[in-house]
């Protein structure tokens, strides 16, 4: 009973040690790709290092019962001490080498992370997590800290578009990869670990796009005619690429450069120009100018019936204007001159937390619903914290 309970304290201590993240990309099949060489060489020296501190224990219990008067038993004790001693530091050197590799692997977790570029950004919907696509794949900021998952392919995501229960995205595949360059539009359902096509694979990359975070309404700005679109301008779909219909854009002023549906009510959504930001109902047939601002760089809706508009004349601002009541109000953005919003996103869970990311790759947040603002990337780096 003694030695199980010894053993049973040592694989517990040992476990305990072990950082959580270990066994968290140990789960999946397909991710073991992604673990580094430290957390490998972590993995066996943590084994190397339960066998032999295993082993210590058992010799020096088995030496505590050799009887060494008896002549047969002291040559056996004097065996058996060399073993101990053996095992002893061998326990010892595997202990040291675990916690070189535990050091290395908590230093790799706190690496730079950088934005090659900024495709989009977006809120999972506990409000917990944003994911922003870059050229090589996803960042994702939590708690604080940005990091670059291991354990999804480093997708150039285009177009890409944050829904309640994953993301749509358009794009070039990772060169490591067999996929059909251009992606067309997949999506996502665990934060781009796997991903489902749904339509125009191999065909069309669209770098425009916008979804209904719960309609899950798809608006793309269509380059040229494809296998399922007769010609360039916007499309919708209602029901996940199964079928595209052609919006006609009347009452639509200046060249569009950005575009986003409503969250939460179908056929709604609003158009960026040169001249203003522009609002339709019905699914992009009929617009009205909400506003004339002047060249507009971002717009989106937030969960409270509001545009978030990104403006770009005299002076670089950003807006918020109430639908409403048509209340417009300029929150105080600091953006540095010669830079522009880009993205704009408001957290599902939290109305007063808003994300921005600039032409620069900056990338500024709120708490306090735009009052007083804190940058957390810098062109293109990460801040640490």
């Amino acid at each position: 009973m003694q030695k199980k309970t010894i053993l049973f304290t040592i694989m517990n201590l040992l476990l305990f040690l072990l950082p959580t993240q270990v066994f968290a990309h140990g789960t999946d099949e397909t991710s073991n790709s992604g673990l580094s060489i430290w957390t490998y060489g972590l993995l066996g020296a943590m084994i190397i290092l339960l066998v032999v501190a295993t082993l210590f224990i058992l010799s020096s219990m088995k030496l505590t019962k050799l009887n060494v008067k008896k002549k047969e038993e002291r040559i056996l004790h004097q065996k058996k001490s060399k073993q101990k001693n053996i095992f002893k530091w061998t326990t010892i050197g595997a202990m040291i080498l675990s916690i070189f590799f535990l050091i290395m692997v908590n230093t790799s977790q706190d690496e730079e992370i950088t934005f090659t570029h900024i495709h989009g950004i977006g809120y999972t919907n506990d409000g917990e997590e944003i994911l922003v696509p870059s050229h090589d794949g996803l960042r994702i900021y939590k708690d604080g800290h940005w990091t670059k998952p291991t354990d999804s392919e480093e997708h150039d995501f285009m177009g890409f578009s944050m829904y309640k229960d994953g993301f749509y995205s358009s794009g070039h595949p990772d060169p490591n990869t067999n996929l059909k360059n251009p992606l067309g539009i997949i999506k996502s359902t665990d934060k781009g670990k796997n991903m489902e096509i749904l339509d125009l694979y191999g065909e069309v990359d669209f770098h425009g796009m916008t979804a209904g975070y719960e309609t899950k309404d798809i608006y793309v700005f269509n380059p040229q005619e494809n296998s399922r679109m007769d010609g360039p301008g916007i499309y919708y779909s209602t029901d996940e690429t199964k079928t595209w219909t052609k919006s006609t854009l009347s009452g639509i002023e200046g060249q569009t450069s950005t575009l986003a549906a409503h969250p939460s009510e179908t056929g709604i959504v609003a158009i960026g120009t040169g001249e203003g930001v522009f609002l339709s109902s019905d699914y992009g047939d009929q617009f009205e100018e909400v506003l004339d601002l002047g060249k507009v760089s971002a717009v989106t809706f937030d969960f409270n019936n509001r545009l978030l508009v990104g403006v770009q004349s005299d002076e670089i601002q950003l807006m918020r204007i109430d639908l409403n009541s048509k209340e417009t109000t300029n929150l105080n953005f600091p953006i540095l001159e010669g830079d522009a919003i880009s993205y704009i996103q408001q957290n599902p869970v939290d109305n007063q937390e808003i994300v921005v990311a600039t032409v620069n790759k900056d990338i500024y947040f709120t708490h306090d619903g735009g009052v007083t603002w804190e940058e957390s990337v810098n062109e293109g780096k990460a801040n640490s914290h």
